[in-house]
Parts: C-alpha cells; structure tokens; sequence
C-alpha cells in the first residue's frame, strides 16, 4: 500500500505548489496627462486593470483630473499586472478657440507600465486602442501591436517613417518633435 509519509508530502508538494500560484498583486502609482486640449479640472480618469492578453480583471479604480493641465494620480492600485486600461471623461480646454469645449469627449488608453513613470491619455492613444486590441487577436505581443497601431495612424495624417516614443509619452504641452507632431494631430 501507499504509505501515510507519502501522502503527506503530496499534500505538502501541492499545497506549496498552490502558494507559488497566487501571484501577490502589483502596486503602482499611475500618474500622468490627459489632453484633447489640457482636460480641466474635476474631469473624470477611470484605470481598469487588465491581464497580460488585455481581457479585464474586473477591477477598476476612479480618480478625477486635479488641474486645468490635465493631471491625474492614482496612488497604491493593486493591479494584476502590468497592463491597464485608461478612460477620461470630461471637458478640456480647446487648444483653436482658446476656450473650454462646449462638450464632453471620451479618450482611452492601453498601457504596458512597464519601465515608465506617467502615462498620459491623447488622441493617439485613443485612436491606436481598437487596432492594439485587434492585433493581439490575431496573435502579436502587446508591444508589437502598439507600434505597428501607431504607425499605421502616423501615416493616416501623413507621417511616414517616423518613429515616436510611445503615445502614452507623449505630451502636447511639453518641447520636442514628437510632442510636436502629436499636438499637429490633435489640431486636425
């Protein structure tokens, strides 16, 4: 027969091999920008937490915009991994008519926050999050399909052979050429 010291250390071999499982959650600080024009103050950010194959854990958390440039900060969210969802809600200062829009817009974001310490929302994030999404189905790495999604729309407007950091960096109210071409595309 099977002796009892056997049994035991099965039990002990997937009892601990069930503690390794569960993974401890990450948390992170998720700081950053969101701009159409600067969104204004009281605007509302929603960051959902997401598996690495972007399917929603069910979490989310809420914050709201702290300033008329667009701030948000959400501290100490335990997150599953590193890859997240980011939606605002609100109004935002017109950057052609120097005036507050007459109404709401809503801008998403898909993020790898790895390695990065802000992440800001834009209409380049907006407009890459369907095509990532697509991409990944059809079975590339976050990462691939995130730069091969903002490409293709850099050159919707005309931008070829251009390579930028990633729309998630990228900051209309900041110097540079690629802040640069990204506020070009916000003012089309």
């Amino acid at each position: 027969g099977i002796s009892a010291a056997f049994i035991l250390s099965l039990m002990f071999l997937f009892l601990s091999n069930c503690e390794n499982e569960s993974n401890s959650p990450l948390v992170q600080n998720i700081k950053g920008n969101v701009q159409k024009g600067p969104f204004i103050s009281g605007s509302s950010i929603i960051v959902y937490d997401m598996q690495s194959d972007l399917i929603p854990s069910g979490k989310s958390f809420n914050g709201i915009i702290t300033d008329n440039s667009g701030t948000f900060l959400l501290d100490n969210i335990a997150l599953s991994s590193n890859y997240i969802g980011l939606r605002a809600d609100g109004f935002y200062y017109n950057e052609i008519s120097g005036k507050q829009s007459l109404a709401q817009i809503t801008l998403y974001a898909l993020c790898d926050l790895s390695g990065k310490s802000s992440v800001n929302v834009n209409l380049l994030t907006h407009l890459e999050k369907a095509r990532v999404e697509y991409l990944m189905k059809s079975g590339l790495t976050f990462s691939v399909s995130k730069s091969q999604a903002q490409k293709e729309i850099l050159k919707i407007f005309g931008f070829q052979n251009t390579s930028l950091k990633s729309s998630e960096e990228l900051n209309i109210a900041k110097i540079g050429a690629d802040n640069g071409m990204l506020l070009a595309i916000t003012s089309i």
